[in-house]
C-alpha cells in the first residue's frame, strides 16, 4: 500500500514543480515582453522626433556680394544707430543684386517671387550688426541671408519626390504658339512620359471610381428634393440637402474635368496643368514650365528668361525637373521653385547648420524663429522655484518628520499634502491666476509668479520625497547621537539629514524636471504670450520651453513642424541633463551604513 502511495506523491509533486516554473517562465516572458514594448515605443516616438527636427537644424541662404552703399544705409549720413536700424534700405539692396542676375524678371512677372525669396526681417541682424560697426559703410562684403520658409522646405526635399535629369543632346528648338518646342532625336523624354502617364491612368481610375460613388448618392438627393415638391427655402432640412448636393456635384465636376484633360493626344502627348506633377527644363541659366510632353518632345512656356533666345542660339545642355507634388498641392509655385533652382545651382544658395535656433528668439517667420528666450525664460522660472520649493520643502519634511506631535492637526495636514501631490496642475494655474495676478497684482507673463506657481505645485512632492529619505535612515543613527549627548536639533542636523540629503536633492532635482515639463499652469498665468525679446529680470514678459512648444505646434506653417520637433529636443535634453544630475549628487553623497 505505501509503495503505490510514494509514486503519486512524487507525480503530484512533480507536476505542482512544473506548473510553477511553467508560470515562472510565463511571468518573466510576460516581463520582458512589456518592458520591449516599451522601449520600442520609446524609440518610435524619439525616431520619429529626431527625424521630424533634422530640416531645422539646417537651413538654406542666399549668399550674395553685399554692396554697403552709404545713400541707403545711412540716407542721412549721421553714422547713428538708430536710423541705420530704422531707416537703412537693406530689403533694397538684395532685391537689386537679385534683379541684376534676373533682369528679365519684371517682364516675366518673378518680381513679387523675388522679393518673398528672403524673408523681410532676413535683414534684421545684418542692420544691427553694420550699427555697430558703422565703419563697414562703403564697403562690399559677403552676406549671407535667410530664405523665406516655403523655398527652405522645398530646398530640403519638403514637398515629396523632386528630380533633376539631363536631356540627352541634340536638341532641336522651335516656336509654336508663343510656346517653345524641344524635340529630342533620342526620345529623351520618353521615361517621364510613361511616368506620368502611369499616374495619370491611376488618378483616371480613380476618378471614374469617385463619379459612380458620387453620381448615386446625388441621384438619391435629387430624388428627396423632388419629392418635396415646392420647398421651404427657410427649412433647415431642404438647405442641409442643397448644400450635400452643391458640394456633391462640385466633387462630380472636378472629377470629369479631371478625366478630359487627362486624354493623351497624338505621339503619346500629354497636356499638363497645376493638377498634375509639375515638369520644370532648365535651359541657359532660366527655366520653362512644360505644358505637354510627348516621348520626343516637349512644349514649354517661359518660366524665367535664358539669357539668350534658345530658338537662335540652340543650347545643348537641358536640364529636367520633376516635382511630384502638383502646384495646386503646395504653397510655393513653380516660379519660386525655378528661381531658387537656379540661385542654387549658381551656387548663391548654400545649406548651412543652423544654430541661430539656439541664438535667436521667437518670431513669426518660422525661418527666423529661435528658442533662446524661451531658455532664458525656463532658467528664470526654474531659479525661482528651487529658491522656494527646496529650503521650504526640506525644512517642512523634518518638521513633520522629526519633530511634529502626532495628533489630529498633524494627520489633516499630511493627508492634505498628499492630496495636492494628486492635484491636477491646471488648479495651480487657476489659483495664481486668481491670486497672484489679480489679488496681488503681480505682473502678467513673469518668471517670478510662473515660478510661484511651478513651486506650489512641486512643493508636495519633494515634502513627501523628503519625508522618505528622513524614514530611510536607521533609528540607530539618531540613537547613537543621542547617546553621546547630542540634542535632537544636533541629531537631525549634524547626523540624519546628511544621510537623507543624497534622497532629498534627488527628490527635488526630479521635482523640478517635471515642473519643467509643465504648461497647463503656465497658459494660466499669460506665459502664452509672443515674446521676441530676451526677459531681463524675473519680473520681465517671458516664456518657457514648453509653452513655446504648444505655441509653434499650433501655427499653420509646415516649417514650423520642425522648430517644433526641435523645441521638444532642447526640452527632453534639458530634463535628461536634470535628470543625470540627479543621479551624480545621489552617488557622490551617498553614505552606506
Amino acid at each position: 500500500m505505501t509503495d503505490n502511495v510514494e509514486p503519486n506523491i512524487r507525480e503530484i509533486v512533480k507536476s505542482r514543480l512544473k506548473k510553477r516554473y511553467n508560470s515562472e517562465k510565463l511571468f518573466r516572458l510576460f516581463g520582458v515582453s512589456m518592458a520591449g514594448l516599451a522601449m520600442v515605443a520609446a524609440a518610435t516616438l524619439l525616431i520619429s522626433i529626431f527625424s521630424q527636427a533634422i530640416p531645422a537644424f539646417t537651413e538654406s541662404r542666399l549668399v550674395i556680394n553685399y554692396p554697403l552703399e552709404a545713400s541707403k544705409i545711412d540716407p542721412t549720413g549721421s553714422k547713428d544707430k538708430d536710423i541705420i536700424r530704422s531707416q537703412g534700405d537693406f530689403g533694397g539692396i538684395i532685391m537689386e543684386q537679385l534683379l541684376k542676375r534676373f533682369p528679365n524678371a519684371e517682364k516675366d512677372g518673378g518680381v513679387d517671387s523675388l522679393m518673398t525669396m528672403v524673408t523681410s526681417i532676413a535683414t534684421t541682424p545684418l542692420a544691427k550688426q553694420i550699427s555697430q560697426h558703422p565703419e563697414y559703410i562703403g564697403k562690399t562684403i559677403k552676406a549671407n541671408f535667410a530664405l523665406n520658409d516655403d523655398v527652405d522646405m522645398f530646398l530640403k526635399g519638403g514637398y515629396g519626390k523632386v528630380e533633376i535629369n539631363d536631356i540627352p543632346a541634340p536638341l532641336e528648338y522651335s516656336l509654336e504658339n508663343n510656346l517653345v518646342k524641344i524635340t529630342s532625336s533620342k526620345n529623351g523624354f520618353k521615361d517621364l512620359n510613361s511616368e506620368i502617364n502611369l499616374k495619370l491612368q491611376n488618378e483616371t481610375a480613380k476618378a471614374k471610381a469617385h463619379i459612380a460613388s458620387k453620381q448615386s448618392r446625388l441621384q438619391s438627393i435629387n430624388a428627396e428634393i423632388k419629392a418635396m415638391g415646392m420647398p421651404n427655402m427657410a427649412d433647415p432640412h431642404y438647405v442641409e440637402l442643397d448644400d450635400m448636393r452643391t458640394k456633391l456635384q462640385n466633387e462630380v465636376d472636378s472629377a470629369q474635368k479631371l478625366l478630359e484633360t487627362s486624354k493623351s493626344g497624338q505621339n503619346g502627348e500629354i497636356a499638363l496643368n497645376d493638377k498634375f506633377p509639375s515638369l520644370i527644363a532648365y535651359v541657359d541659366g532660366g527655366a520653362l514650365k512644360i505644358v505637354k510632353i510627348a516621348p520626343s518632345y516637349i512644349v514649354a512656356e517661359n518660366l524665367v528668361t535664358p539669357r539668350q533666345d534658345i530658338t537662335t542660339s540652340k543650347p545643348q545642355k537641358l536640364s529636367l525637373q520633376y516635382i511630384e507634388t502638383p502646384q495646386d498641392g503646395r504653397p510655393i509655385d513653380d516660379k519660386m521653385i525655378a528661381y531658387g533652382t537656379i540661385l542654387k545651382t549658381e551656387g548663391l544658395i548654400k545649406q548651412q547648420p543652423n544654430f541661430t535656433i539656439f541664438t535667436r528668439s521667437d518670431s513669426n517667420d518660422p525661418e527666423m524663429a529661435g528658442l533662446l528666450s524661451a531658455i532664458v525664460g525656463s532658467i528664470l522660472t526654474l531659479i525661482v522655484t528651487f529658491c522656494i520649493t527646496v529650503p521650504v520643502g526640506i525644512l517642512a519634511a523634518i518638521y513633520l518628520e522629526e519633530f511634529a506631535p502626532k495628533n489630529a492637526i498633524t494627520d489633516i495636514i499630511e493627508v492634505n499634502i498628499n492630496n495636492l501631490a494628486a492635484v491636477p496642475s491646471i488648479v495651480f494655474g487657476l489659483l495664481g491666476f486668481s491670486v497672484f495676478l489679480h489679488f496681488f497684482g503681480l505682473p502678467r507673463s513673469a518668471p517670478i509668479v510662473g515660478g510661484i506657481v511651478l513651486a506650489l505645485m512641486s512643493l508636495p512632492v519633494i515634502i513627501i520625497a523628503s519625508r522618505a529619505a528622513l524614514k530611510a535612515v536607521p533609528p540607530s543613527i539618531r540613537e547613537a547621537a543621542l547617546g553621546v549627548g547630542a540634542s535632537k536639533v544636533q541629531a537631525i542636523f549634524h547626523h540624519v539629514l546628511p544621510m537623507a540629503m543624497p534622497g532629498m536633492m534627488t527628490g527635488s532635482i526630479l521635482s523640478m524636471a517635471h515642473a519643467l515639463g509643465e504648461t497647463a499652469p503656465l497658459l494660466m498665468i499669460g506665459m502664452v504670450a509672443f515674446i521676441a525679446d530676451l526677459p531681463k529680470g524675473f519680473s520681465d514678459a517671458a516664456t518657457v520651453l514648453p509653452v513655446e512648444v504648444f505655441m509653434w505646434a499650433g501655427r499653420p506653417e509646415r516649417a514650423w513642424d520642425a522648430r517644433t520637433s526641435a523645441a521638444i529636443i532642447v526640452l527632453l535634453l534639458f530634463m535628461i541633463m536634470m535628470n543625470l544630475s540627479a543621479i551624480y549628487l545621489r552617488r557622490k553623497f551617498e553614505r552606506r551604513w
